[in-house]
């Protein structure tokens, strides 16, 4: 993850040129998308030491209580269009930094940044077949909530199409994480300025 971290920013510009031509955004935008992802990195290089696991001895008589974290094991990602490259940085580093393989699907409006973050992982040295990225809509989302082998699905997204993700994962025994339809939250006090606060 070192490396990985290291390569995002050594190559900031260019993967901020292609999210820019696939996606629209301006490059100071696709910079600040980078960038929110690149802290998840910076996260996922601390996380070997947060998986430890615990021993407490002594809790009892004869008695020591040891926590092991175990990786789940094949995990899908499922991204949207509007941040192609911060997204699959929350997905994807920490996965694999947990011990788990992954199976990582851009929107297939915006696939290019994705495919760009991945081969930079791949080279950067996750073992083949760790991070894999597919192509699809419907039919890849649908394969991802019945396969089998895919433990855990963590989408972000639109309320429809996440409200059929959890269900139908959650019906196929695994764990669904569904960030839906999010919107920043604001209390406006009875003595803000409302123009003020609407153009803000």
């Amino acid at each position: 993850m070192h490396k990985l971290e290291g390569a995002i920013r050594d190559n900031t510009e260019a993967i901020a040129k292609v999210l820019t031509e696939e996606q629209g955004k301006t490059i100071a935008d696709a910079k600040g998308d980078i960038f929110r992802g690149l802290e998840v990195v910076e996260m996922a290089c601390g996380m070997p030491s947060m998986l430890q696991g615990e021993t407490l001895a002594n809790v009892a008589t004869a008695v020591d209580v040891h926590s092991y974290r175990i990786p789940l094991g094949v995990c899908a990602g499922i991204a949207p269009f509007n941040f192609p490259a911060m997204i699959p940085l929350w997905m994807f580093p920490t996965a694999c930094a947990a011990g788990n393989t992954m199976l990582m699907k851009p929107s297939e409006r915006v696939p290019l940044t994705t495919v760009m973050l991945a081969e930079m992982a791949n080279d950067c040295g996750l073992p083949p077949g760790v991070l894999n990225v597919v192509h699809g809509g419907h039919d890849t989302v649908n394969f991802a909530c019945d396969n089998k082998h895919i433990r855990a699905v963590s989408f972000v997204g639109g309320n429809e199409a996440g409200a059929h993700i959890y269900q139908r994962a959650g019906k196929n025994g695994k764990r669904a994480q569904c960030n839906l339809g999010a919107k920043n939250h604001a209390i406006v006090m009875p003595d803000a300025d409302g123009v003020s606060v609407v153009n803000q």
